[in-house]
């Protein structure tokens, strides 16, 4: 997805250009990380004088930030690279780069691939962009550089809070992974394990906080394993506890987690933490021991559902997603079959599932790719129809309830309207509305009157009362503002 800015109209290029400003224009791919890293670019480049625009005509600096996780990875960052190639034949100075994944796994490689690319960089190298972009304007020569930083010269680029409105934002906490899955590269594009520093994190968040945030979510590849790289750090359970204690803070989520790093320690946060969410994503992967010992995941079926049992104890009324991997080499009928039963048993709310695709210099790759795709069809079309089933029957639960919302912003569905309403969150037929996610992380939505619409911004908690759960949301009415805390 592009990350895309408010319009640059051109008496204010014009301006800025006279005042040796220059424009950057960035296409995002992939996950939250690669999301994270994008605004880590744009706020390394504010330093050199460069100001986003949603127009790549007008940008000095063009940036596809990509990712390798899923198939077709390089084929989806060597077209959108294409794409702009035509730019550069009408503005030679404009400065082509890839970014991400991808990136730091073809290195010069991609440089020889593309004659027209100017520049490819690593995620460890966001810092060093201003001056990787001036060598390749100065020198007229072309850069790769994905060299891993050592963990122990490794410094993260210090966020600035969002300058748009947004109530919610993303906080990293650790980058890399250890763990080396057979079917993930992220270990080869993301390098070990690296920890900042607790005392860091909790400042960024007093910042966040103080600009307006309301709920953060702390980021890493395996979050979990939070400070075991650092000597006297705290362990990740802690670092909740630091960051709840933060004055202002309404609500506190996380992402990704490794259910062998998930102790009992960090389970019996939920529903003690006042900001914690009840909602917890837990990648299971496969619910075949045979599958997941090929897939290294370190970890049984039963050691998963122990972990469920744990988080479910301590918080009944946590929400549990996962992702799920189907046609891995090898799986049989009888190793889907199990996954099949895993969802029926633990009752996720929610799942992200994939056909298996072998991703280069994994140790699955190596692995004949031997389950034909007309099974992974199959197999993924029944995983998607039976987690429908099980989340709309959750949804519905919550109908006459009432939940607590954190209001983001104008509605983009149309509740009730009969003819198609705007980006605004209005209809033709009826009153506006607001939306935002419920603590277990499902968006609401609810009409408001013109008075209300002036008294809820965005950042506001709101009770609402649920009228109907739709695919993958829920209608609500609100019922009272300046809500603390509900089920």
């Amino acid at each position: 997805m592009a990350q895309r800015r408010a319009p640059v109209h051109m008496n204010a290029l014009h301006t800025a250009r006279d005042s040796l400003r220059r424009f950057v224009y960035v296409e995002t791919y992939g996950c939250q990380m690669n999301v994270y890293d994008t605004e880590r670019i744009f706020e390394s480049l504010r330093r050199a004088s460069y100001e986003p625009t949603d127009d790549p005509h007008l940008a000095d600096l063009v940036l596809v930030n990509s990712c390798s996780v899923r198939d077709k990875a390089e084929h989806k960052l060597m077209s959108a690279l294409g794409s702009y190639r035509r730019l550069k034949e009408h503005n030679p100075d404009l400065v082509l780069g890839a970014a991400g994944c991808v990136a730091q796994q073809e290195g010069e490689a991609l440089l020889r691939k593309l004659p027209y690319l100017d520049l490819v960089f690593g995620p460890d190298h966001v810092g060093e962009l201003p001056a990787l972009v001036e060598s390749v304007r100065v020198q007229r020569r072309r850069i790769a550089e994905t060299r891993f930083v050592g963990r122990g010269d490794y410094t993260f680029v210090r966020p600035e809070p969002p300058q748009d409105g947004r109530v919610t934002s993303f906080i990293t906490v650790m980058k890399g992974c250890n763990k080396f899955c057979s079917f993930c590269i992220v270990p080869q594009t993301r390098g070990r394990e690296v920890s900042k520093p607790s005392t860091a994190i909790v400042e960024e968040v007093r910042r966040f906080v103080g600009a307006g945030v309301r709920e953060v979510t702390l980021l890493g590849q395996n979050v979990n394993s939070y400070g075991k790289d650092r000597a006297g750090e705290v362990r990740f359970h802690a670092l909740l506890e630091a960051v709840d204690a933060v004055p202002g803070l309404e609500r506190l989520r996380f992402t990704t987690s490794h259910p062998i790093d998930c102790p009992d320690a960090l389970c019996d946060t939920f529903g003690r933490l006042r900001t914690l969410c009840e909602y917890f994503h837990l990648p299971v992967q496969s619910g075949s021991d045979r599958v997941l010992r090929m897939m290294r995941r370190s970890y049984t079926r039963a050691h998963y559902l122990d972990r469920i049992a744990r988080l479910r104890a301590a918080c009944p009324t946590i929400a549990i997603s996962t992702d799920i991997i189907v046609g891995f080499p090898g799986e049989s009928d009888a190793d889907f079959e199990e996954t099949m039963s895993i969802l029926e048993e633990v009752r996720f709310s929610s799942l992200y599932s994939f056909k298996y695709s072998p991703r280069p210099g994994t140790a699955a790759a190596r692995l004949p790719d031997d389950v034909p795709e007309a099974v992974k069809d199959e197999r993924l079309a029944r995983v998607m129809a039976s987690q429908e089933g099980i989340t709309s029957e959750w949804l519905g639960r919550y109908v006459g309830a009432e939940v607590e919302v954190l209001v983001e912003g104008p509605s983009r569905k149309t509740e009730g309207a009969t003819t198609p309403g705007t980006a605004l969150g209005t209809t033709l037929f009826g009153p506006p509305q607001l939306a935002g996610r419920t603590r277990f992380n499902i968006t609401a939505h609810f009409p408001v009157s013109a008075h209300e619409l002036g008294a809820t911004p965005p950042g506001t908690l709101v009770r609402a009362r649920v009228e109907r759960a739709l695919p993958h949301s829920l209608g609500t009415r609100l019922v009272a503002s300046g809500a603390s805390t509900c089920a």
